[in-house]
């Protein structure tokens, strides 16, 4: 069979894995997917890997036509063009922030708490809502977290939902029977 677009013979191999094309690999306009062999041993080759984006198949192209080094190393820093980092640019490592640790004072807790307890006979959510950002602001910390929240619960406790219970219809007998004896 011949290609439509070139008139080149379609290799036999190409139209045993698709049976239904019409055209070569050349002139096909599928985009070609990426696949190479990844090192699972030191001198095996026993898995493949398929790549489909454009960008990483460039990307892995220039390494792999570089060479391949290292056990296991499934490949990816075999490029000769990454530098390994020299001991002197080691040592210029950039200056860390240092964070400030919050310090949850008993002050901090009860201004917090006061200011909940002021919306507790409004709207016991927006109290509640108001203790979880002073400690998402890390103003109070969890364990003081926890302990507004049962104050809060004390002075306004959540009601209980009583639930109803419902008496049962009675089932007559021969249908309690029908059903038990019932066959698939």
């Amino acid at each position: 069979m011949d290609c439509h677009k070139c008139y080149k013979p379609i290799p036999k191999a190409r139209l045993k894995a698709l049976p239904d094309t019409k055209t070569c690999v050349e002139c096909s306009d599928v985009e070609r997917n990426y696949v190479r062999t990844i090192i699972s041993g030191k001198t095996t080759y026993s898995e493949w890997e398929v790549i489909k984006n454009k960008d990483t198949k460039e990307y892995l192209k220039q390494l792999d036509s570089k060479g391949r080094t290292g056990f296991g190393s499934m490949l990816y820093r075999a490029s000769k063009s990454i530098p390994e980092p020299k001991v002197s640019d080691m040592t210029k490592t950039p200056k860390r922030v240092i964070r400030k640790l919050p310090e949850y004072t008993q002050a901090n807790f009860e201004k917090v708490l006061e200011e909940a307890m002021s919306w507790l006979d409004h709207d016991k959510q927006y109290a509640i809502k108001k203790i979880e950002s002073a400690c998402l602001e890390e103003r109070i910390s969890g364990i003081q977290r926890r302990r507004a929240l049962e104050i809060i619960e004390i002075f306004k406790p959540t009601p209980k939902v009583v639930e109803k219970k419902v008496k049962p219809e009675p089932v007559d007998d021969e249908i309690l029977h029908a059903f038990r004896n019932w066959k698939r």
